[in-house]
């Protein structure tokens, strides 16, 4: 994510840090999921967040299999 990123909220103008939202609209997404008012893949499929970045593990372990 580009440091001059804008949040996905229209309504807000703070620079985006995580999924595409600034700081603070992702700690309130965060909050209506863990309400079980929606999901992050909801909002992923209604373009309200951006994919998670985060690496799978199986990923990772495969990337660290004899690599030493």
């Amino acid at each position: 994510m580009s440091a001059k990123s804008k949040c996905l909220n229209p309504n807000c103008q703070n620079a985006a840090v995580t999924r595409g939202l600034c700081s603070a609209c992702y700690v309130r997404a965060n909050e209506v999921v863990r309400a079980g008012l929606t999901t992050w893949e909801k909002l992923e499929a209604a373009k309200k967040i951006l994919p998670s970045q985060r690496q799978k593990p199986s990923a990772k372990k495969w990337l660290l299999e004899r690599a030493s």
